[in-house]
């Protein structure tokens, strides 16, 4: 029996096959019934880019746009929406964002179907997204082109994950977590934890004795270990591994 990882990656690369044979057929060729949409992000130059890549769908429209949670919820509560294409990072809103917003959506809007856009490389993390019940994936950063046929696939049952998240969670049934963390060295360790428990890094230099540089190219180095890309990354991953917990890292 295929894994998580692996179910997503076999289905993946059939739809983008699928999709190479047929063309903008495959576009075409959606439900009868329109296709109502909702757009979710707090950056609205990335709603319009979004909005540009449905264009080639001819029986799906957008009927609103958020840029919160707030917002997101509103319109759904007035209004009939098929798939909602949402930002996985999106602050300021009454209901969050991030999974406490998704669990949410799926809780209050079962029927809705769920398209995510995130800008998160962490394995760990995509994961955690994909085990909410998500009905698509995709990486903001490479995969919006892939809108269209995402929507086609979930408007017709299936999941649809980007190649890039659908390859990031296959390497990370290749690499564990807790392989990742030991491969952290007793110091890039130490700076791990005094920065996740809020200390800058200039004060983590002078509690070690250490060079603010030293210190900063030490993070840095953790971070790739762990694959997070960002700060906000980091954090996201520490509070869903908890690092306090994780076995001893090996001495440097």
């Amino acid at each position: 029996m295929l894994n998580f990882a692996g179910r997503i990656r076999a289905e993946s690369d059939f739809y983008a096959l699928q999709s190479s044979l047929n063309g903008l057929q495959m576009v075409g060729d959606m439900s009868q019934t329109q296709i109502r949409l909702l757009i979710a992000d707090d950056h609205p130059v990335v709603a319009l880019g979004v909005q540009a890549t449905l264009k080639s769908l001819v029986n799906a429209q957008v009927v609103g746009v958020a840029q919160n949670s707030t917002e997101l919820f509103k319109i759904l509560e007035s209004d009939v929406i098929d798939i909602v294409i949402t930002d996985y990072a999106m602050p300021g809103g009454a209901y969050g964002d991030g999974i406490e917003m998704l669990t949410r959506l799926k809780q209050r809007y079962p029927q809705v179907k769920l398209i995510v856009l995130t800008v998160l490389t962490n394995t760990a993390l995509l994961g955690n997204i994909g085990r909410l019940g998500v009905h698509g994936l995709l990486n903001k950063a490479s995969e919006i082109n892939e809108i269209p046929l995402a929507i086609d696939r979930v408007s017709k049952g299936f999941k649809y994950f980007g190649k890039a998240v659908s390859a990031a969670l296959q390497e990370h049934m290749i690499r564990p977590d807790a392989d990742r963390v030991r491969s952290l060295s007793k110091r890039e360790m130490e700076v791990l934890r005094m920065y996740l428990g809020g200390m800058p890094v200039k004060d983590i230099a002078n509690h070690l004795r250490r060079s603010g540089k030293t210190v900063s190219n030490q993070k840095r180095i953790a971070m790739t270990k762990l694959g997070c890309s960002s700060d906000a990354e980091l954090f996201q991953y520490y509070a869903l591994l908890g690092l306090t917990d994780t076995p001893t890292p090996k001495t440097s």
